[in-house]
């Protein structure tokens, strides 16, 4: 059963674009796999971790028959990279065997029931929604995402405070030891509303965002929060807990208070870390 014929780069666009999600050790086999969904004139592939999804999706005129399966993300990725640019794709299902060939080249891929897929719904209820553009969200995750905890006994601090006010929208990251803290003005009319985002779907989401100003919807539920650009929807699970209160860390007054420029800030640290590092090459040879 033939489903598809495709640019090899319009197949592999979408592909990477979910394969960051896909867990390398994995307790379900299907959690390695992607899911694709061919028909109405669209293709779209679709990974999970089940804490977070990531959809993308690409138009096909050349679909041939509306069909879904699942296929091992990393050996499909592998496969296409290795093809020739503008390489002609043709994909066929064949007793649970996803067939690709391109040129004389044939590949035999072992396949999982899309019905087996364990997709995110996405949850109900009332939403707080809001829009940005790209570059101005992926410039506040880069602000403060360095300052997320890793594998911390608090779980709540392996991942960022997302606060939306009625007129910012503040991002907060701690481990313990460090707070960084970045907001955007922005026009809500709701009420205050506070998620934790898992540490995995901030670095992939940052991965993800453009540096342009085509919008990201952002909308928060009770227990997920969904971002949709461009041809993506990025969905994750949020994480259960209370964020330490941050504006008691952040002092409310400054006695003493200076602006430095950044690049001579930059030049001061390197230079400091120059002399020190001839200082210890001196004691070194003594």
């Amino acid at each position: 059963m033939e489903l598809l014929q495709v640019d090899r780069n319009l197949l592999l666009a979408p592909l990477q674009a979910v394969s960051g999600v896909v867990e390398r050790r994995h307790t379900l086999p299907i959690l390695s796999n992607v899911l694709l969904e061919i028909g109405a004139g669209k293709v779209c592939v679709t990974a999970t971790d089940l804490e977070i999804q990531v959809a993308s999706e690409m138009d096909s005129s050349d679909a041939i028959q509306a069909q879904a399966t699942t296929v091992s993300a990393r050996k499909l990725q592998d496969i296409l990279r290795s093809l020739p640019d503008a390489a002609a794709v043709s994909l066929q299902l064949q007793d649970k065997r996803l067939q690709l060939r391109a040129g004389k080249s044939k590949f035999s891929l072992q396949t999982l029931a899309a019905q087996d897929f364990p997709k995110i719904a996405s949850a109900g209820g009332p939403a707080v929604e809001l829009q940005l553009p790209q570059k101005e969200l992926k410039r506040l995750l880069a602000l403060v995402q360095y300052a997320m905890a890793q594998q911390d006994i608090r779980y709540y601090l392996n991942g960022l405070l997302f606060s939306l006010r009625e007129d910012a929208l503040v991002v907060v990251a701690t481990d313990g030891h460090r707070l960084a803290l970045a907001s955007l003005a922005v026009t809500l009319g709701a009420a205050r509303t506070e998620v934790i985002l898992p540490r995995k779907a901030i670095l992939e989401l940052a991965k993800l965002l453009g540096d342009t100003d085509e919008p990201v919807s952002l909308k928060v539920l009770e227990n997920q929060v969904s971002f949709g650009f461009g041809r993506i929807s990025f969905i994750t699970k949020v994480v259960d807990g209370k964020f330490p209160d941050f504006q008691k860390v952040v002092p409310s007054g400054y006695k003493k208070r200076f602006v430095l420029d950044r690049v001579t800030r930059s030049r001061l640290c390197n230079a400091r870390r120059s002399c020190l590092t001839r200082s210890l090459g001196v004691c070194a040879g003594s």
